[in-house]
């Protein structure tokens, strides 16, 4: 089971890289200490569903890429743009239609 854990921290730890966070910061986005991230990524910790949620949640990224390394991360920008515009108000959800309308006609 260690292996899992393992795989599990290496999993964050790249989506955290991928998205240009520091440690520092996705630990403030989701509202745990920065060791304890440190030891989800390098020691193998395996934090509790709320907390997994929030990293998710934090990293903008689908579940999938956590649990399920492996499989290919075809259109992995526009999932992360999916899982962004999730988490976006209705007001930036209108200046970001606007904004993709603009471009569209150009």
């Amino acid at each position: 089971m260690e292996d899992k854990h393992v795989h599990f921290g290496l999993a964050i730890k790249n989506a955290r890289m991928d998205c240009g966070l520091t440690q520092e910061a996705l630990a403030e986005r989701a509202g745990i200490s920065c060791r304890y991230l440190i030891a989800i990524e390098n020691e193998g910790r395996i934090p509790k569903l709320p907390t997994v949620y929030r990293l998710i949640h934090s990293l903008h990224i689908s579940e999938d890429r956590i649990f399920y390394p492996e499989q290919p991360s075809e259109g992995s920008e526009r999932t992360q743009l999916t899982h962004m515009l999730e988490a976006c108000s209705d007001r930036d959800i209108h200046i970001l239609l606007n904004a993709a309308k603009a471009m569209l006609q150009e």
